[in-house]
């Protein structure tokens, strides 16, 4: 799985997740002050469970591209013994 398919798998489910969550107490039987505490507790959840993915993968994208470019180093370096 590419690393776009995986970003926007999580993106997605966290978004679903935190939708379900936001329905789920509107029909739970509770005060309005209750219910918008909980959604502001869960927003502010969500949102660094966001920061902490993205963090993750930036990470790992990081690693890949440094990986690559040593990869690609390498090429070049035999190609090069090959002219020679």
């Amino acid at each position: 799985m590419s690393e776009e398919k995986i970003e926007s798998f999580v993106g997605g489910f966290l978004v679903g997740a935190f939708v379900g969550f936001v329905i789920g107490l509107l029909y739970a039987p509770q005060s309005g002050e209750e219910t918008r505490k909980l959604i502001r507790e869960k927003g502010i959840e969500l949102k660094e469970s966001v920061k902490e993915k993205a963090g993750e993968v930036k990470e790992t994208l990081k690693e890949k591209g440094e990986a690559l470019k040593e990869t690609l180093k390498k090429g070049v370096e035999i190609q090069e013994e090959e002219v020679k």
